[in-house]
């Protein structure tokens, strides 16, 4: 999962690369970008993220963890 959203995150932000942990506002994301992201996520996942819990996912690594535990919590 974490490759997938790594690279929903380098589509979404026009960047070469990011680190599981960096910051994806340093690594320059516009809200835009964010918004973009976003979507992507939901798409790809099937999933709908709250904003209020998406804003706190700040990494790669937090949005997997965050897909996950969504994830989790839908009905079978």
């Amino acid at each position: 999962m974490m490759d997938r959203v790594i690279h929903l995150v380098c589509q979404a932000g026009r960047i070469g690369s990011v680190a599981s942990d960096q910051d994806i506002y340093q690594a320059g994301f516009s809200s835009i970008r964010v918004l973009e992201l976003l979507l992507a996520l939901e798409e790809e996942f099937g999933i709908k993220i709250p904003d209020k819990d998406f804003i706190t996912a700040r990494t790669p690594k937090d949005i997997a963890a965050l897909i996950e535990r969504l994830r989790e919590q839908q009905p079978a």
